[in-house]
């Protein structure tokens, strides 16, 4: 141990002197909850984009930190992360994916689907009753200073993270037994899961809960050392040297505002990485485009740049680097039930009529995504395929219906706006507005501070908002429990639905351990809410693009296209 720490230390001071400042992946990978419409987590907006100064250089010198037979690979974000410590951000998981592991992951197949497949676990099985999940960790497996790894660990994380108190994380672990008595303070350790030996544990939920297996695959539920974690303290998540993990990489350095810098961990036990240095820069979008064409980026996100350039430049001069992959999350405009008039299903739907979403997808994404007619995007557990194609763009059908509701001559109403939104949502916004002008409503768009944008939203006062949801476990539980599967969850995404037994049945369709049930059960929960209550307008899905550079082999995208890399999906030629 004393061995590695001496090279870790080399490491450290090597990184120093020949890199610039990393940077960190902020996730505006697309956020769960977020106001824009190209981003990903617990309802943060992205920051807006910072700039370094050395943000369209490689270096100092302006020449790339990567030589073709060095391993090391540079790539660009927009903002820089805020912690290292997953169970205190909903959105900043570049480290967590990278540097730590999970007792499953998600695989990306070739046909686009995804399965789930065991990482730091060696087996498992799952009583028939659906409560209990045997586990035998994969045995030497140790973290990057050579302390090894066991049970214990995964007792420690999901205790740590019910009962830290500013925890992101608690739904992941809610449904485990006695999780409820740990965070009341009734209970002191976590009575849901058993400690066998060093390799084997039990972990016993609450209640079924077949997403639970799927949750085990998210950098929300990466496994920590409880001694290291526990010895670091406050400067856990603050301090690479103090930030330690089982995964293919080490924090070697982090300048807050500039970025930071991954490299290889000789302990880890899975295969070798093609690559083996990642210098992570905070760029502007100008900057990010500049970078790339000279050669001083590896991989462009295109989500950070503007559209209208991935267009024009990167759909034709690099149409062959292109590599693509559908965002398991769906673009969607919220009615609240509490704001007049939205309290009438016809006159939700007179909204849902009145859009006209294909022409935003070709007008401001360029067509590349498709129209979603419910709540599960393309690409999710149990989609609907006979839960699409229902709604159509018909303005005169609209007139109709609000008419028939008693608002003939319109009705105004608020569509909140997050001012940190990009441009494309503002655009969006913007269409939509139009769009419901046309048939009499008369949307005014109101501009928060993010803050205050939250805030509203939380309160379940905020009459309207646009936003996207992009998946963090493939399971449809991920999508409609968080919105509509308790009131609570229906006020602070200001939609306050009010069907108690269909909140209820929602509830309920998570303990459903039957799959042929419990697809007809969440399908049909679908057009409930969707086609017959309208208390949900959909949009569409996008595609996510990227564009390699000479250096890359193959890139393997974040199975649900979040901006986020595992970087050991990234293959050097």
């Amino acid at each position: 141990m004393k061995a590695f720490k001496k090279v870790f230390i080399s490491i450290m001071l090597v990184s120093a002197l020949l890199s610039s400042a990393a940077c960190g992946g902020a996730k505006d990978s697309g956020q769960k909850d977020a106001p824009s419409a190209d981003t990903k987590s617990e309802s943060t907006e992205a920051a807006a984009p910072e700039s370094s100064e050395s943000s369209a250089e490689g270096s100092a010198d302006g020449k790339n930190e990567s030589s073709a037979g060095d391993g090391a690979i540079n790539i660009a974000v927009s903002s820089d992360i805020v912690t290292m410590d997953v169970h205190k951000t909903s959105n900043d998981y570049i480290v967590p994916m990278n540097v730590f592991d999970t007792l499953f992951e998600v695989v990306l197949n070739s046909d686009g689907s995804t399965s789930i497949e065991k990482s730091l676990v060696e087996d498992y099985s799952v009583s028939d009753d659906g409560l209990v999940y045997s586990i035998t960790l994969k045995d030497g497996i140790v973290f990057s200073d050579g302390t090894p790894l066991s049970s214990e660990d995964v007792k420690f994380t999901f205790e740590r993270m019910l009962t830290l108190p500013d925890s992101e994380q608690t739904d992941y672990g809610a449904s485990i037994q006695g999780a409820k008595e740990l965070m009341d303070g009734s209970a002191k350790e976590l009575s849901g899961i058993k400690v066998e030996d060093d390799t084997h544990l039990t972990i016993t939920l609450s209640e079924p809960f077949s997403g639970f297996l799927a949750q085990l695959a998210t950098p929300s539920t990466i496994i920590l050392s409880k001694s290291l974690v526990t010895e670091a303290g406050d400067d856990f998540g603050i301090l690479p040297e103090k930030t330690i993990g089982s995964g293919p990489y080490i924090v070697s350095s982090w300048e807050r505002g500039s970025g930071l810098t991954l490299e290889y961990n000789p302990l880890y036990w899975g295969p070798e990485p093609s690559v083996k240095k990642v210098n992570i820069k905070v760029m502007d979008a100008s900057s990010m485009d500049m970078a790339f064409q000279k050669g001083d980026l590896d991989i462009l996100d295109c989500q950070r740049i503007d559209s209208a350039l991935v267009e024009s430049t990167y759909k034709t001069k690099y149409a062959d680097s292109i590599v693509s992959v559908n965002r398991l999350g769906i673009n969607y405009l919220i009615l609240n039930e509490k704001v007049e008039p939205f309290s009438d299903p016809k006159v939700r739907k007179a909204v849902q009529m009145a859009i006209d979403r294909q022409a935003i997808l070709d007008s401001i994404y360029n067509g590349d995504g498709k129209l979603e007619d419910g709540i599960y995007p393309s690409g999710c557990l149990y989609y609907s395929d006979a839960n699409q194609g229902w709604l159509k763009y018909d303005p005169e059908a609209s007139k109709a219906l609000l008419s028939e509701a008693g608002y003939a001559d319109g009705f105004d109403f608020e569509i909140s706006l997050d001012s940190g939104s990009d441009d494309s949502v503002k655009n969006v916004i913007q269409i939509i507005a139009q769009n419901l002008k046309d048939v009499g409503i008369n949307a005014e768009i109101k501009s928060y501070d993010h803050a205050s944008w939250l805030e509203a939203r939380n309160s379940g006062d905020m009459p309207s908002f646009m936003a996207a949801w992009t998946l963090d476990y493939n399971d449809p539980d991920n999508v409609i429990y968080t919105f509509f599967g308790s009131k609570d969850n229906t006020v602070i995404r200001s939609n306050n639905y009010s069907d108690e037994a269909t909140i209820k049945r929602v509830a309920a369709a998570r303990g459903i351990v039957d799959p042929k049930e419990r697809e007809a059960e969440y399908a049909a929960l679908e057009k409930k809410l969707v086609q017959e209550d309208a208390v949900w307008v959909p949009m569409f899905s996008l595609k996510h693009l990227y564009v390699k550079g000479d250096r890359v082999e193959s890139f393997v995208p974040h199975w649900a296209g979040w901006s986020d890399i595992y970087f050991k999906g990234v293959t050097l030629k």
